[in-house]
């Protein structure tokens, strides 16, 4: 089957009813799930994934019903071009499969709301239909709310524009508040959407009590994983907030440098060795104690070395410099990695920004890391750069004054 050209859902008003597409090779289930769900919704079927596309691109269908097993092509391998042609629409798949691997792919790749295993109790189905056209209204009166909030940017910024002349400086100000706003809004929302869906479809596969036992804890660490990355993306969004309105107070003590750079190299060599990157120090002997928050210089650190691991390949070099300069101390962090282009390096420290290379190993990123890290430096009066090669690696270096 011949992969449909890209199409943009047409813009019709959503069906009072609910519009539900169920993709299945038998006939007979196509029939008895039409008699199921028809008082309901209204329901279109089609008997293979080439069918199935050409209904999607002439009709808004709200959610997706389909077998994996399909005449033409994995239900998953649908759900994955469905999630970047018609990302709205809510998907489910009806499997007997119960290899693990398959099950995480589908949630991850084909952005599958639910999963249900076949056979399926008719109140069960009934039911996670139901959740599915709730969540589907839900992301579009979301939609709605940002519409509107934009509306109301629009009128900010022409009232902002008709003040300006008056006060400049404080026009510009509140028009970069209005714009992180925005930011932060637009991040939360499509970066918790993908980990809170993994862990709703992988939670139902646990309370489902037809899972084998033996794939529990593999799932389990699927949603240990899912949670840590939101937990990640909040707590970078809280920093950067309370750096932005001037809440964030270092808390300054007299740290031994060596056993505060052990500790840094002793956690992160567990973690490059995971990937088979090593972490090498070359640390000038006999530092003096030096004056900085701890924690946060320690947060800058574990983000410029975890981010060297996620844009180097495995069997590479990442390099820890740290030496005595006239103003204060220097740390550096090198690796053999990506590297980044010309063109990006002047917005590498900027807030929400993603460069053109990904992770080599697919790890999640979000774009707020190295935003921290400058103003975390920033606020001990301190500066950080970065020098680059594409396809051989970066340095990233920040010095750290004296305290008076």
């Amino acid at each position: 089957m011949s992969q449909p050209a890209a199409l943009i859902f047409p813009e019709r008003a959503i069906n009072q009813r609910g519009q539900l597409l169920v993709i299945s090779a038998e006939p007979a289930r196509l029939e008895a799930l039409t008699r199921q769900l028809e008082r309901n919704y209204t329901v279109y079927t089609a008997a293979d994934a080439e069918a199935a596309c050409r209904i999607m691109t002439e009709t808004l269908i709200e959610v997706v019903l389909a077998d994996q097993r399909l005449p033409d092509m994995l239900g998953s391998e649908l759900f994955r071009m469905m999630r970047t042609e018609f990302p709205d629409t809510v998907r489910l798949l009806h499997t007997a499969d119960n290899d693990p691997q398959a099950l995480i792919a589908a949630v991850n790749e084909g952005g599958v709301y639910r999963i249900l295993s076949h056979p399926c109790d008719p109140a069960e189905l009934t039911d996670a239909i139901r959740e599915a056209f709730d969540h589907y209204s839900g992301a579009i009166q979301n939609r709605r709310l940002l519409k509107d909030l934009q509306a109301a940017k629009g009128v900010l910024e022409q009232r902002l524009a008709e003040r300006a002349s008056d006060d400049p400086e404080a026009a510009n100000h509140l028009r970069a508040l209005d714009e992180q706003r925005a930011a932060f809004m637009g991040m939360a929302a499509h970066d918790l959407r993908s980990p809170i869906t993994v862990v709703l479809g992988f939670t139902d596969l646990l309370l489902d009590e037809r899972t084998p036992p033996e794939d529990h804890r593999e799932f389990i660490e699927v949603i240990r994983e899912s949670m840590h990355d939101m937990l990640a993306l909040l707590n970078d969004l809280l920093d950067i907030s309370a750096i932005d309105s001037g809440n964030l107070k270092l808390r300054t003590t007299e740290v031994n440098l060596k056993r505060f750079l052990n500790r840094v190299l002793r956690l992160n060599r567990r973690i490059g060795e995971q990937k088979q990157i090593w972490l090498e120090a070359e640390i000038e002997p006999n530092l003096p104690d030096f004056r900085f928050d701890r924690q946060r210089i320690e947060q800058v650190l574990n983000n410029l070395i975890s981010n060297a691991f996620k844009f180097s390949h495995s069997g590479t070099t990442v390099t820890l410099r740290v030496r005595r300069i006239e103003a204060g101390v220097e740390f550096s962090v090198t690796d053999q990695g990506l590297g980044i282009r010309d063109d990006e390096i002047g917005r590498i420290f900027d807030a929400f920004e993603k460069m053109s290379n990904r992770p080599t190993a697919n790890e999640p990123s979000t774009g707020l890391g190295l935003s921290i890290c400058r103003r975390i430096v920033e606020l001990h009066h301190g500066i950080i750069s970065v020098e680059s090669q594409l396809g051989k690696g970066s340095r990233f270096t920040f010095t750290l004054p004296q305290a008076d």
